[in-house]
């Protein structure tokens, strides 16, 4: 019967009762460490009886790192990034790491947080959102912590990223609705701008001027549903005559434009006005919204972010790597297309 402790069991504790060594505990507890399997469930079945759990910080302490991995996010409430946050947290628990969720929703939040991340001896971190500072990444990369960016800008000379080219994305838009039979564009951008979102409306803008294509620019305050349903309705019925082809930077935002457009101004959508979004979220293939789009692939994206930083833990003399996302027209019925 396992002793009654009036303080938290310790790993000597687990050992005593296990009747192993204490080195034995801690192999039984590190992820591909050498223990046999009797071994292995004697220290469990200790460790469950006296409600033992491992302190992973006080490993960092004395590690390399605690297996923690930070992930750097905001916009927890939009689809996408609700979705990525998930993937690369089951990603990272795969691998035996533990997710550590920051949500940074100002420049100066993210600054302060990733320095809070550093006192954790964390395994790495991984940013969706904001841009760190090239101080910042340059601290991460004396102190040899993988970082990875995705869809971010880089910043210095350290930092792996997993982005959707820009420029690609605003060509492959101006190409798909010009195949699907547009002639004059318009594309709904968010007035508050950031890496990725911004970045591929302005190059939808620039490759629609270099075909010589009418090209509106519509603005929406944020990237938000409601900021971009109501910036199509004070658009107007009779200005959005002039467009026969929007593009929207992200599909929320395209999703407010669908309900701005045929709810608050009678348009029928693909007949008076095509559409086509960005991201290919679940709301996209809704029956009531059968979005056209352009999918980069969330699943892939956070596959290609774990090999990187798991490469990065391995080898931390690596080259710098960019990983290109495939990108991939999603055609439904928000545009006029051959089926």
């Amino acid at each position: 019967m396992a002793k009654a402790f009036n303080r938290k069991p310790t790993s000597f504790d687990v050992a005593e009762l296990a009747g192993v060594s204490r080195s034995a505990v801690s192999r039984a507890f590190t992820p591909g460490a050498h223990i046999s399997t009797g071994t292995r469930k004697k220290v469990e079945r200790a460790a469950s009886e006296l409600g033992y759990r491992v302190n992973s910080l006080a490993r960092g302490l004395q590690q390399k790192h605690s297996g923690i991995v930070g992930i750097v996010c905001s916009r927890l409430d939009t689809p996408l990034r609700s979705r990525q946050v998930r993937l690369l947290s089951e990603a990272l628990v795969r691998q035996n790491l533990i997710p550590m969720l920051i949500a940074a929703e100002t420049p100066d939040d993210l600054a302060r947080l990733i320095e809070s991340l550093l006192g954790y001896s964390v395994a790495g971190i991984i940013v969706t959102d904001g841009s760190p500072s090239r101080a910042l990444i340059e601290e991460c990369r004396v102190f040899g912590l993988p970082v990875v960016m995705v869809n971010r800008a880089g910043a210095s000379n350290w930092g792996d990223r997993v982005i959707a080219n820009n420029e690609e994305s605003g060509a492959l838009a101006v190409d798909l609705l010009v195949k699907c039979g547009a002639t004059r564009l318009g594309c709904l951008m968010p007035r508050n701008r950031t890496y990725s979102v911004s970045g591929r409306a302005d190059a939808f803008v620039a490759e629609a001027k270099a075909r010589n294509l009418l090209c509106v620019e519509i603005l929406a305050s944020d990237q938000t549903y409601d900021d971009s349903r109501s910036s199509i309705a004070r658009f107007g019925r009779a200005e959005l005559k002039s467009i026969d082809g929007l593009f929207c930077a992200t599909d929320l935002m395209a999703i407010g434009a669908l309900d701005g457009l045929r709810t608050d101004l009678g348009l029928n959508v693909p007949k008076d006005i095509q559409v086509l979004g960005y991201d290919d979220i679940e709301q996209a293939d809704w029956v009531s919204y059968n979005l056209s789009t352009i999918r980069q692939n969330i699943e892939a994206q956070a596959e290609a972010v774990i090999r990187l930083l798991s490469d990065r833990l391995l080898d931390s003399s690596l080259p710098i790597r960019v990983h290109n996302q495939e990108l991939t027209p999603v055609l439904r019925g928000t545009t006029r297309h051959d089926s």
